[in-house]
């Protein structure tokens, strides 16, 4: 069962992961969308910004500190241009965004 913490921090992430997701792909094809791109990495690293207090779920709180990572690195991907290079990280199965579904799963929406 999911905790009310780990729900609540999956309905925030929600909606700007899956702006990220199809920004994500866009840009890959559209160059022209990667400076976008920049601004949704942006938007669900706000929502990671409010840290891990709360949930206790070892899946979510492996994961954060990856994730953080990662976007700090998609940013600089992003902001070189490198929509592909992006994107990869997104996708990565070992520092990617998988988990955090997996984490969330259960959850209305994912």
């Amino acid at each position: 069962m999911t905790s009310d913490a780990l729900a609540s921090r999956c309905e925030e992430l929600r909606q700007p992961v899956l702006d990220l997701v199809e920004t994500g792909i866009l840009a890959t094809m559209k160059p022209s969308a990667v400076p976008q791109l920049a601004e949704r990495i942006e938007s669900v690293r706000a929502v990671l910004a409010a840290g891990t207090a709360g949930i206790a779920e070892t899946a979510y709180l492996d994961w954060h500190p990856v994730a953080v990572a990662t976007l700090h690195r998609m940013e600089a991907a992003a902001r070189a241009g490198d929509a592909a290079g992006a994107w990869a990280l997104f996708t990565d199965p070992n520092i990617g965004f998988n988990p955090l579904g997996e984490a969330c799963q259960g959850v209305p929406g994912w």
